[in-house]
C-alpha cells in the first residue's frame, strides 16, 4: 500500500479580521459586533486563537468577522507566536486595525498603528494592500466628544491617510460608532471581488 502525509489548510476564515495590539479592545468589540462569547480579561495575549462571530447588519446582510490574537513588535520574526497570528490575517478579506485611545502601556496610538503595519509588511507585503478601516477604540474613556475627534484628525494627519481610508471612533462599552463601523466593512467587502484570493 502507500502512504501519504497531507497538510490542509483553511484559506479564508472570515470576512473582516480585527488586528491590533493585545488589549486594543478586540475581543470586546466581537462581542459587542456579534453573539461570539470570547475570552475577555486585562492582560496581553487573552485570546490565543482566532475567534469567530457573525454580524448581521439586516436580515440580508451578514459578515463574518474574526478576532485575531494580538501582534507585538517582532511578530514577524516569530515574537509572541508572530507567525502563527499573522498567518490567519492573511485568511480576510478585509481588516479592522484597532488603536486605543489612552493604551495601558503609556505608549502612543499613532506609534502602535505603525507598529503592526510594519509587521504586517515584513510578514507579507501584500496584507499591506487588503482594504483597511482604522477603529479608534475605547472612546468612552475620553472626557469630550470633541476629543474623538481631534483623535480621529490627527491619526489622519500623522498617518497621511488617503481620504478614502476610513477612521472611525468607537467604543464597545457604549456601543458608540459600530453601526457605522459596520456599514464601512461591507461597503469595503462590496467593493471586492467574490473570488478574491485570501492571501
Amino acid at each position: 500500500g502507500e502512504e501519504k502525509t497531507l497538510r490542509l489548510e483553511l484559506k479564508l476564515i472570515a470576512d473582516v479580521g480585527l488586528v491590533g495590539k493585545p488589549n486594543a479592545g478586540k475581543s470586546t468589540l466581537l462581542s459587542a459586533l456579534t453573539r461570539a462569547t470570547p475570552k475577555i480579561a486585562d492582560y496581553p495575549f487573552t485570546t490565543l486563537s482566532p475567534q469567530l462571530g457573525i454580524a448581521e447588519l439586516d436580515p440580508a446582510r451578514r459578515i463574518v468577522i474574526a478576532d485575531i490574537p494580538g501582534l507585538i513588535e517582532g511578530a514577524a520574526h516569530g515574537a509572541g507566536l508572530g507567525h502563527e497570528f499573522l498567518r490567519h490575517i492573511e485568511r480576510t478579506r478585509v481588516i479592522i486595525h484597532l488603536i486605543e485611545v489612552e493604551p495601558t502601556d503609556g505608549s502612543d496610538l499613532v506609534e502602535n498603528y505603525r507598529i503592526i503595519r510594519s509587521e504586517l509588511e515584513q510578514y507579507a507585503s501584500a496584507l499591506l494592500d487588503k482594504p483597511e478601516i482604522i477603529a479608534v477604540s475605547k472612546v468612552d474613556l475620553l472626557l469630550e466628544e470633541a476629543d474623538a475627534a481631534a483623535l480621529v484628525a490627527r491619526v489622519r494627519t500623522e498617518l497621511r491617510l488617503d481620504p478614502d481610508v476610513d477612521v472611525l471612533p468607537i467604543s464597545s462599552a457604549t456601543r458608540t460608532g459600530l453601526t457605522p463601523l459596520l456599514e464601512a466593512c461591507w461597503k469595503r467587502l462590496a467593493a471586492l471581488p467574490q473570488d478574491t484570493p485570501s492571501n
